[in-house]
């Protein structure tokens, strides 16, 4: 179960979906319904994990790739979050 960083709540809402082509994941931007803060998740299925595992040197370029995605990701929350609490 996902839980909100800020205050560990359980109570979420889903803002935004993005299926990536070519990404084994799924981003996904919630909102807290306790604290009111979004954050994002990257969700992998087990079945996409074990591909990664498996493909061996492929599969850390992949990784790598994606961890430069979730980087591009975090820095435009930071934005935004600093924007919204201006």
């Amino acid at each position: 179960m996902i839980q909100c960083p800020n205050c560990s709540s359980k109570s979420l809402v889903v803002n935004t979906v993005k299926e990536r082509p070519g990404t084994a994941y799924t981003w996904r931007s919630r909102t807290c319904k306790e604290c009111r803060k979004t954050f994002s998740t990257r969700e992998y299925s087990l079945e996409e994990l074990a591909k990664l595992i498996d493909e061996g040197k492929e599969s850390m370029n992949d990784l790598r790739g994606q961890c430069d995605d979730l980087l591009s990701d975090l820095a435009e929350l930071i934005t935004q979050y600093k924007t919204s609490n201006d």
